[in-house]
């Protein structure tokens, strides 16, 4: 996402890489702060939704297993 920010950014779609930015920042965040990861929760939504085949990752197609 960083990359894809630079590359807008100098191709003049500042905008657009400022609300890249701003997504990678709450992702981080909420991976810091309060231990859920955003991607994780996603890959397993599409995992659950039928996107991602099941057997890809056995363990991601329930995050919440994971938690201790």
């Amino acid at each position: 996402m960083t990359s894809a920010a630079v590359v807008l950014f100098f191709t003049g779609f500042q905008p657009a890489a400022w609300i890249l930015l701003a997504l990678l920042i709450v992702a981080a965040s909420l991976e810091a702060f309060a231990g859920f990861c955003l991607g994780c929760a996603i890959f397993g939504f599409l995992q659950r939704s039928g996107h991602i085949h099941e057997a890809v990752c056995e363990a991601c197609n329930n995050v919440t297993l994971r938690r201790t």
